[in-house]
């Protein structure tokens, strides 16, 4: 999703959250691409970074970010069976469906071998670049289940390990528009490369009809974040 804009022509000035879809304030994930398979032909290990040689199956060509699993690898007393590693480096080719994938794995190094397995690649959402500017995000409106006026979802913001400080806190107007915008309670704070005082996940209480944006503020680093609400 593209920052924040207060104006009216924004086309996705206000997008509205539905049941069971999680929505995306910052970053998006395309419903619509599923998973990679592919198999594996040989195996290898230099300074903590795994590179498995693939073939591809069915589905899209890997990309960098996304996660990778591994089953039936036999090498090294299946070593390299993992489970939703992030993929660092792929050279997949779109012509003959061959190449290698790229991923940490902390080991002794391990020669360069044949070995068999099946992957499936798992896509991920694409980020959004924070640096210490700060961002906002689009907002969004709440379709609210029946009963109380007040409900609780949960709010969650994850940020690349490049951002070592981080403040993202959840927003509320009436009308989408920059004189109303009030902080909530709800607060995700990042205080590491991948340390949290407070999330990634917290909950929200909310009210229905009300609009609901995140603010990211106090940051130290750059990199790519992602936050959406469910």
């Amino acid at each position: 999703m593209p920052a924040y804009a207060n104006n009216p022509f924004s086309p996705l000035n206000v997008q509205l959250l539905q049941k069971g879809v999680p929505a995306y304030l910052l970053g998006s994930f395309s419903q619509q691409v599923g998973n990679t398979n592919l198999y594996i032909t040989n195996v290898a290990l230099t300074s903590n970074v795994a590179t498995v040689t693939v073939q591809l199956v069915t589905g899209p060509l890997p990309t960098v970010g996304e996660y990778i699993s591994i089953l039936n690898s036999a090498s090294t007393s299946g070593l390299f069976n993992v489970s939703r590693a992030v993929i660092t480096a792929t050279t997949v080719s779109a012509s003959t469906g061959a190449g290698t994938i790229s991923f940490a794995l902390t080991h002794a190094d391990v020669a360069s071998a044949a070995d068999g397995g099946q992957v499936i690649v798992e896509p991920a959402p694409i980020g959004e670049a924070l640096t210490s500017a700060g961002l906002i995000s689009v907002p969004c409106v709440v379709q609210a289940p029946e009963g109380d006026s007040q409900f609780t979802l949960p709010f969650t913001v994850q940020a690349a390990a490049g951002i070592t400080a981080l403040t993202a806190t959840l927003e509320v107007a009436i009308d989408a528009r920059d004189s109303e915008w009030t902080a909530t309670t709800s607060v995700v704070t990042k205080t590491g490369a991948t340390t949290y005082t407070a999330g990634p996940v917290v909950q929200a209480t909310l009210q229905r009809g009300y609009a609901y944006r995140v603010n990211c503020s106090a940051v130290t680093g750059t990199g790519l974040v992602v936050a959406k609400i469910g």
